[in-house]
């Protein structure tokens, strides 16, 4: 299957719309709600720390797995992954990612963060 790219405006609406979207197009996939979760996440990352241009969802299914990448144009590092006791509001994105996906990842150039779901 061909790799299907979304993109959005890098506003405050993004995240919920790559929500949706995942929603409506996962149909019945078994990971759906975890899908859902991480690309939300992820998209609110662009949306926090990306330049100030869009933010691409390219996702691509093999029939084993789904790959979601999220990317923008930003150059610079992500925001670190926070201690799992860390007091502080906010910052467990990543860990979120970290712990539900099968596999994940970041490509450098410009930023995409990557996250796989197997069946």
């Amino acid at each position: 299957m061909p790799d299907t790219v979304l993109t959005f405006e890098r506003t405050s609406a993004a995240p919920r719309e790559a929500r949706l979207w995942v929603h409506a197009h996962l149909g019945e996939h078994e990971r759906r709600d975890d899908a859902m979760l991480l690309v939300s996440e992820l998209v609110t990352n662009a949306v926090r720390y990306g330049p100030e241009e869009q933010i691409r969802l390219i996702v691509s299914d093999d029939g084993e797995r789904t790959r979601f990448t999220v990317h923008d144009l930003g150059l610079g590092p992500l925001p670190a992954m926070r201690a799992e006791d860390d007091p502080e509001p906010g910052g467990h994105g990543l860990r979120l990612v970290d712990v539900v996906a099968d596999r994940w990842g970041v490509e450098r150039g410009s930023t995409r963060v990557w996250f796989e779901l197997h069946r």
